[in-house]
């Protein structure tokens, strides 16, 4: 698929920090050139360090809410750039490992030839950006009279949205991602939440008793840690990316997953996150082990059929990719491929993962 955007004038479309860019138009064409979707549109970056690289990522906020390539109605849209990515695949085959698991929801997207007034800007990953929504979180929409509705929470260290506090226990930094805007008595009743849920894990005698448990839904807990490990993600040890959501009366849930293009698939026999966030704790509890014991055995078969998924998508973007790295070279090493031709990063980035797959499948068992 080819996405064409213009911006008024010919603007240049502005960073995340600045007001929307409104009055530019996006048309959507099917690979038959057959028109998916045209309209008005509101422009501009997103990202922190990647909007720094060369290759640009974008958000997009449309006039009204529409279906994309296939995927459900809404306004908002993310145009990753994977600049870093030598596969350009790292975060369409991490999301969709991720939809293998339990967890609610995981961004859609698909990937696309992006024009921008009329010049070719490459291949980017065209997907859905995290929002409550029926089609994306769903969970109840939080209304101004009401404490426990549904939110959305980042725990990132750049710490910049408007909304945000460090957790009482573990100093962990949470920000407000959906609602953005909340009152006193709704950020209080979230903090409190939180701080209640870390007291409880990380007091003896409660954590011993198992109280943590009434805080969270441990299934999402083991389901998002199995997708972090198997990509060998360092995101969550900063913390970077990270998300959680909460629905009225529900319990802090982990998830979706965000942000796989920076040092994922490679080489590796250890743990990379089992001691970031809470999870040091977590695993002090046999019960907690027990339940990634039982959601291994369960998964395993689904995530041992991922590497023909990235066969497949290999050889849909193989003339794009090759065209795409032509225009935007890739001079910083993270994911240890980029000298590597496009079959070999993508043949290391399999036998990357069956390895991992293999060695945290006998680490498992062994728990």
């Amino acid at each position: 698929p080819m996405v064409f955007i213009t911006t008024p004038g010919g603007r240049e479309i502005p960073s995340k920090w600045e007001d929307w860019l409104s009055g530019s138009y996006v048309t959507i064409y099917n690979p038959d050139w057959t028109v998916d979707y045209e309209g008005d549109t509101g422009i501009r970056g997103r990202g922190n360090s990647t909007w720094s690289y060369p290759k640009k990522p974008y958000a997009l906020k449309l006039d009204s809410k529409a279906g994309i390539l296939g995927m459900p109605k809404h306004k908002r849209w993310v145009l990753l750039a994977n600049w870093m990515d030598r596969t350009l695949l790292r975060n369409a085959v991490s999301f969709n490992l991720a939809s293998r698991t339990g967890l609610a929801y995981t961004p859609r997207g698909q990937f696309v030839e992006l024009f921008v007034n009329g010049v070719h800007k490459g291949n980017y990953f065209l997907c859905e950006h995290i929002k409550v929504d029926e089609n994306r979180v769903d969970i109840d929409e939080l209304d101004d009279d009401e404490v426990d509705g549904g939110y959305i929470l980042e725990l990132d260290s750049y710490y910049d949205e408007v909304n945000k506090f460090k957790s009482a226990v573990k100093g962990l930094p949470y920000m407000f991602k959906d609602p953005d805007e909340v009152n006193e008595a709704q950020f209080a009743f979230i903090r409190d939440y939180v701080d209640n849920f870390e007291n409880a894990l990380y007091d003896d005698e409660r954590f011993a008793a198992g109280e943590y448990m009434d805080y969270i839904d441990m299934e999402s807990f083991v389901d998002w840690w199995l997708v972090m490990e198997l990509t060998g993600i360092w995101e969550p040890n900063h913390p970077k990316s990270t998300y959680m959501h909460k629905d009225k009366g529900g319990r802090l849930t982990m998830g979706p997953v965000w942000d796989f293009d920076w040092e994922t698939y490679v080489h590796m026999d250890w743990f990379r996150i089992k001691d970031a966030l809470y999870y040091d704790r977590l695993f002090q509890d046999e019960r907690f082990k027990a339940l990634v014991k039982e959601r291994w055995t369960l998964l395993k078969p689904g995530f041992e059929t991922l590497p023909e998924y990235i066969r497949i998508e290999a050889g849909k973007i193989r003339n794009s990719e090759s065209m795409n790295h032509r225009m935007w070279p890739i001079t910083q090493v993270v994911n240890k491929d980029e000298s590597m031709s496009f079959d070999q990063a993508v043949e290391s980035m399999t036998e990357a993962y069956r390895s991992k797959l293999e060695w945290m499948d006998n680490q498992i068992t062994h728990l």
